[in-house]
Parts: C-alpha cells; structure tokens; sequence
C-alpha cells in the first residue's frame, strides 16, 4: 500500500485489495465485473481507499445475508440512493421557514 500523488488517499493493488477484504481473487473480480469497484488504469489495478471501503462494505453484505454479488451492487446502490436522500432532507429542513403559531388564538 502506498499514497497517490495527491497524498490524499492510498493506493492499493488488486492483491493488496484482495488481502485487505477477506475474500478471495475471484469474488473481487466478480465486484469489478458489476461495476460495482471501478479503476481507471485496468492495466496498472491500483484501487483507492474509497474502493477498499466499498469492497469491506460489500463483503459484509455477502456474510451476513450471503448476498451474490449482483444482490449487492443493487443493495449497495440503494444504500447511496437512501443517504443522498436523507443528506437532501437534512439540507431541506435547513432551509425550511420555521413558523410559529400561536395556538391560544386558534381555540
């Protein structure tokens, strides 16, 4: 493992990848035939630490509820698709108008 260029992130190789999620080679070829991991230089397969998440975190989706791996590109995206939500939802209620009503007026 070492540190991109950027030193913002590091960088891993596929064995490396591999070793860090405990699974085997061929389920993480499997995550990058789904899409599921990405890399930009398919020749030099060096994967960042976003992607070594993403690999932990679709490794435990296939222990705990021994999800294939096309069940947890879907479950994954879902996941993204929840958080931006409630990230949207947090910035809404930031800028929702808060209006008093003074009740003893309504009765």
């Amino acid at each position: 493992m070492k540190h991109s260029p950027e030193l913002n992130d590091i960088v891993l190789s596929l064995d490396e990848l591999v070793s860090a999620c405990g699974q085997d080679h061929q389920w993480v070829l499997a995550l990058i035939e789904e899409n599921i991991i990405e890399y930009d230089v398919p020749e030099h397969q060096q994967f960042t630490g976003y992607q070594l998440t993403t690999v932990r975190r679709a490794s435990r989706l296939s222990r705990d509820f021994e999800a294939s791996v096309p069940a947890i590109g879907l479950i994954l995206e879902l996941l993204d698709e929840v958080e931006q939500l409630r990230q949207l939802k947090r910035q809404l209620d930031l800028q929702a108008p808060v209006i008093e009503v003074d009740i003893e007026h309504l009765k």
